[in-house]
């Protein structure tokens, strides 16, 4: 190695000493012939400056960002999670989607040094484990208002869960259950079972310290006093068996959603219509209006066989005949109209 090489890498020493380079050497051809065939080669630039790699600092080329499916999916659980703590707090609750990072698990776990956090691991048959984990004043303030209080949290300095709520959080994870199944329903049928709950991470064994992992976050504000973050937490090898779904563009056909249709045909059939059967029109003045009694007959100029006319709301929909059915008045539709388009 050359000075100028030794002073580039500092102190450091160099990978192999003198005489493992001759070693080398030698099995290559003798000493003089490889030095010989060395001194015709052009030199070789060295760095000026040598650092150290960190393969962890390198930024991964298959992201979240080359799943664009994977950040709609996101968009409907937010929507999901808003409905249920509102639902659950019988208030307001804000609650936004705080963007998608990829992270180690041994990062995520380590947050909970930092902010207390309650940890929902989610056993998926074909994919694996998954997990969601909620700051634990939310956690509190969530069973608060469950037990119908005002969903406020009593627990800021508190570092785990009492035997109830414990209890209680279980059904805040059974809850999660049914909201996950909606969300990836248009990709893959998931069918997540809440297998541990706890707020030690060292014993959840969800993946490898190493592996990479997808995690969503959500930012909830309950109250002026009472704010935190929600996280879903992928593993890549969890995603593994939807990877290719998911770099579909958000702009593609994502595919029907029976139960969804559904809902919304069952919500559209309850919606109250007004309807009336017009017999007839006519035209008084104020004063012929103020003279009206009990036993005038009004002029509507139509004669009895002529077909009076069925509304729905404003929009004149059949053609009907008035007569009587046992006992009540009725009307016979006699035509549909056809509706402009």
């Amino acid at each position: 190695m050359s000075e100028k090489t030794a002073d580039a890498v500092g102190d450091k020493e160099p990978i192999l000493a003198p005489e493992e380079i001759d070693a080398l050497m030698q099995a290559v051809a003798p000493s003089e012939q490889a030095h010989a065939l060395l001194a015709t080669l052009p030199p070789v630039a060295q760095p000026e400056s040598v650092e150290d790699f960190d393969f962890a600092s390198v930024e991964s080329d298959n992201g979240p960002e080359r799943y664009p499916l994977f950040f709609n999916l996101q968009q409907r659980m937010t929507e999901s999670l808003n409905e249920q703590w509102d639902e659950t707090f019988q208030r307001d609750v804000e609650l936004s989607s705080e963007g998608i990072d990829e992270r180690l698990y041994q990062e995520i776990i380590e947050d909970n040094k930092e902010t207390k956090q309650v940890f929902f691991v989610y056993e998926v048959d074909g994919f694996g484990r998954m997990m969601v984990t909620i700051e634990l004043p939310l956690v509190i303030a969530y069973i608060d208002a469950m037990l119908g209080g005002m969903g406020e949290s009593f627990g800021d300095d508190a570092n785990d869960l009492t035997p109830v709520e414990q209890s209680l959080a279980q059904r805040i994870g059974t809850g999660l259950e049914k909201l996950l199944l909606h969300m990836w329903k248009p990709v893959a049928v998931m069918k997540h079972h809440l297998s541990k709950l706890d707020t030690e991470p060292q014993f959840l064994a969800v993946t490898p310290v190493t592996d990479p992992c997808f995690s969503v976050k959500f930012g909830v504000k309950a109250s002026d006093d009472l704010q935190g973050f929600v996280h879903l937490h992928y593993p890549r090898t969890f995603l593994e068996p939807v990877l290719e779904s998911l770099r579909t563009s958000i702009s593609d056909d994502l595919g029907n959603d029976p139960e969804w249709e559904q809902q919304l045909q069952k919500s559209i059939e309850q919606v109250p219509l007004t309807v009336r059967l017009e017999l007839g029109q006519c035209q008084l003045s104020i004063k012929q209006f103020l003279g009206l009694r009990t036993g005038d007959f009004l002029p509507l100029r139509k004669s009895a066989s002529d077909p009076a006319m069925l509304w729905v709301s404003s929009t004149p929909m059949f053609e009907a005949m008035p007569g009587s059915q046992d006992g009540l008045l009725a009307a016979e539709l006699t035509n549909q109209l056809a509706q402009d388009t």
